[in-house]
């Protein structure tokens, strides 16, 4: 063997294996993307008149439905669902509150 084809050789061997990892990172972060999930925006719940106040109620990870419900009753008499953390906001966002569970999250914003 001579010189030429023993850097021919080495050349190939780099470019063999430079394309083995760029097709097993592209496995990894397509297998990370998957488990990941895709971000969703809340879904609109429409919007909420209490006690004179309109409100637009969004949830995720829950039927609207229930998320009305819950925030009528959490922005009537300030009772929140059993196992859910709020929090309130005032001055400064039109976010008047957020309540959430794990992954489900219903809110409510002044319009």
């Amino acid at each position: 063997m001579n010189v030429k084809t023993m850097r021919l050789g080495a050349l190939l061997a780099l470019l063999g294996a430079a394309a083995l990892l760029a097709a097993a990172l592209s496995v990894v972060s397509l297998t990370a993307a998957d488990e990941a999930g895709a971000t969703v925006p809340p879904r609109n719940c429409g919007m909420m008149t209490v006690e004179g106040s309109r409100f637009q109620i969004k949830a995720d990870q829950m039927h609207c439905r229930t998320a009305k419900s819950h925030s009528r009753r959490y922005l009537s008499g300030g009772s929140r669902p059993s196992g859910y953390h709020c929090r309130n906001y005032n001055g400064g966002t039109k976010l008047k509150f957020r309540c959430w569970k794990g992954d489900r999250l219903f809110f409510a914003i002044r319009r």
